[in-house]
């Protein structure tokens, strides 16, 4: 026989034995999300509903012993077996997350989607308070875009609030509001969870609500720029670069997608780190415009107290969260999210001082003789 041949014999009969090794079965548990309490226990059940050709183990584990432990760390299915249901109590040691999965020999195909993600807590008190101080920064945030929008309605004029920062705005979450959106296409949603087979969609459906809604307030205050008294304001050429520079980068990006060198959920992913950029410099030009105007009028304060107000809370709940399930790297070890909620806040602050510290309801430039009183 020759070389080539018997080599194409041995590969096809290693490919084969790989795939009758496996045995098909369902196996499953009856959940794959659970929360504990410290010293706390809950039962669950793992069942298979398909017989199997011989006899397996069962082999449970967890990935931090001083977190979670189960009762049953084996269990012997003979080959018979049709139908059968066991009960596995586990127990939450420490708070922390930890993942409890079953392997089995001989590999059974279907053991790689059995698992529970397991989150031990200190207290559900706090879980509760983390959800309610969630909502409440929602809505916040919801609702910070009509201040801005009433005043400029009231007096029938834009002046004092920067068109860079609106442009600027819109674009930011034009593109969160695809990556929220694209992320429950069930394409794109297929890939993320093709990576992260035990993760849960990151995207909820009030983000969505949200970022649709913000493009839409975003894009009536644009409107308003247009409609309402503006003396000579104007969108300025460092915006514009901005700009043109992030819808180049965003067309390359789509070339690499249908040349499939990434893929949608690499765009997507791309989308949400611009508007992260975006969210770092959108507030400049206005604090730089209350500056040189020595005014604050046409820029609504009561948009700083509601974006303020959500950017607190929403900082008080990854602290919450971060002790409730010691989870501390949520915050500091993902210093974007922090970082851009902490910069927003002193951008806030700086815009109080401006409000009512340096200028007040002082003005003495051309750009407030239109609308303000």
């Amino acid at each position: 026989m020759k070389r080539s041949t018997l080599i194409t014999v041995v590969l096809i009969s290693y490919t084969l034995f790989c795939c009758v090794s496996y045995t098909y079965a369902n196996l499953f548990f009856n959940t794959t999300d659970l929360t504990l309490l410290v010293n706390d226990s809950s039962t669950i059940t793992l069942t298979l509903t398909d017989p199997i050709p011989e006899n397996t183990t069962l082999f449970l584990t967890t990935k931090h012993k001083d977190i979670l432990t189960a009762n049953v760390s084996q269990i012997e299915v003979p080959n018979s077996t049709n139908y059968k249901k066991w009960q596995v109590k586990l127990l939450g040691h420490d708070v922390g997350h930890d993942i409890l999965k079953v392997d089995s020999l001989p590999p059974l195909k279907e053991t790689g989607e059995t698992f529970v993600r397991v989150t031990v807590q200190h207290s559900n008190e706090l879980a509760l308070i983390s959800e309610i101080v969630g909502w409440i920064y929602f809505v916040a945030w919801s609702i910070s875009f009509y201040p801005q929008m009433y005043e400029n309605w009231v007096r029938k004029s834009v002046v004092g609030l920067n068109f860079d920062f609106t442009v600027l705005n819109v674009l930011g979450f034009v593109l969160y509001s695809m990556f929220n959106i694209g992320l429950w296409m069930p394409e794109i949603e297929k890939e993320y969870f093709d990576r992260n087979p035990r993760g849960l969609n990151p995207v909820q459906l009030n983000d969505i609500f949200f970022s649709i809604h913000a493009v839409v307030a975003t894009v009536i205050t644009v409107i308003q720029c247009y409609i309402y008294e503006r003396a000579d304001q104007h969108v300025s050429w460092t915006a514009k670069l901005i700009m043109i520079f992030y819808g180049l980068i965003l067309t390359v990006l789509l070339v690499f997608v249908n040349l499939n060198k990434i893929m949608w959920l690499d765009f997507l992913y791309y989308c949400s780190y611009i508007k992260l950029s975006i969210t770092l410099i959108k507030y400049i030009p206005q604090g730089v415009m209350n500056y040189k105007r020595k005014s604050t009028i046409g820029w609504s304060i009561g948009n700083i107290f509601l974006d303020f107000t959500g950017g607190i809370l929403s900082i008080l709940q990854m602290i919450i969260n971060a002790y409730n399930y010691n989870d501390w790297a949520s915050v500091f070890g993902d210093p974007t999210k922090f970082g851009l909620g902490l910069l927003s806040i002193i951008f806030d602050i700086i815009f109080f001082l401006q409000h009512y510290v340096f200028y007040g309801s002082k003005s003495s430039n051309i750009y407030d003789l239109k609308g303000c009183t």
